[in-house]
């Protein structure tokens, strides 16, 4: 005779599988919100990643900039020696030409030529008045190459004056940019700086939650499995408490019918009249339930 297994309590499986049935509810709903704070990280990381490429496009712009700026100051600052050298000699050229008086114009000059000219020309003169008069013309000749030479000089120093000044204000809205410039890069070092720290924390975080939500499936399989061992116990014992009631039932009713053989047979012997349906179970015992 085979070995019966024992098969386990109804109500001992209806609660394990209650309370797996519970906690592996409990655990989806955990992975539902690990999942979903997992999205929320990946979310974040990828608008981390966007803003460092702008704050590090933004640093490289600057440093570009920059390295500009600086070239063109050093551009700016010798071009300003120039000036100066050009200065220092504009205004030797000025000293140089300094024996022409100020009061006297060019025009002037032009104008005391002409009458010493015309009147070496119209006038009867003796020849010592004739040389005094060509040597008033060479002096005012020699003037007005002075004046000219000067008003040059003076025009030129004006010039170089103005571009000095020019290159000053060109330098100091440089050195502006230039500490804008340094400015914008120390503000984009300080960003990329503060983004890394939150990439890197929520890197970390996101490994973490990772490894849990990888526990928490573990969990739920070994869940799933062991609920699914539990559902065929479950099975097998409804099963056998069917069969077990289908036996009971059967032996039931082959007692009944057996008492029922027993009367007819009973009437029988006693030579009462049966009916042939009776008598037709009570001479085959294949009538009994199988």
């Amino acid at each position: 005779m085979a070995e019966t297994r024992p098969l386990p309590d109804l109500k001992s499986l209806d609660d394990e599988i209650s309370s797996l049935t519970k906690e592996r509810r409990t655990i989806i709903e955990e992975l539902k919100g690990m999942r979903e704070a997992r999205r929320n990280l990946l979310t974040n990381l990828k608008e981390i990643r966007e803003h460092l490429k702008i704050q590090r496009d933004m640093r490289d712009a600057a440093i570009n900039n920059l390295r500009q700026l600086v070239e063109e100051s050093k551009s700016v600052k010798a071009k300003m020696q120039e000036s100066l050298q050009a200065l220092s000699s504009g205004r030797r050229e000025i000293m140089a030409s300094g024996r022409a008086r100020k009061e006297e114009t060019f025009d002037n000059i032009e104008r005391a030529i002409t009458e010493l000219e015309w009147r070496l020309q119209t006038e009867r003169l003796t020849r010592e008045q004739e040389k005094s008069l060509l040597q008033k013309i060479k002096e005012m000749h020699m003037k007005r190459a002075e004046i000219k030479q000067r008003e040059a000089a003076l025009e030129k120093l004006k010039r170089i004056t103005s571009e000095s000044t020019n290159l000053s204000e060109r330098l100091k809205e440089i050195e502006v940019k230039i500490d804008e410039e340094k400015k914008k890069i120390d503000s984009a070092k300080e960003a990329v700086s503060k983004l890394i720290v939150r990439r890197t924390t929520q890197q970390s975080e996101l490994e973490m939650l990772n490894k849990t939500i990888q526990e928490k499936e573990e969990k739920l399989n070994s869940l799933q499995g062991r609920l699914q061992i539990s559902l065929a116990k479950r099975r097998e014992l409804l099963e056998a408490k069917r069969q077990e009631e289908a036996k009971k039932a059967k032996e039931r009713m082959n007692q009944e019918i057996n008492k029922i053989k027993e009367e007819i047979r009973s009437r029988f012997i006693e030579g009462k009249k049966i009916g042939f349906d009776e008598l037709k179970l009570l001479l085959n015992p294949e009538d009994e339930i199988t």
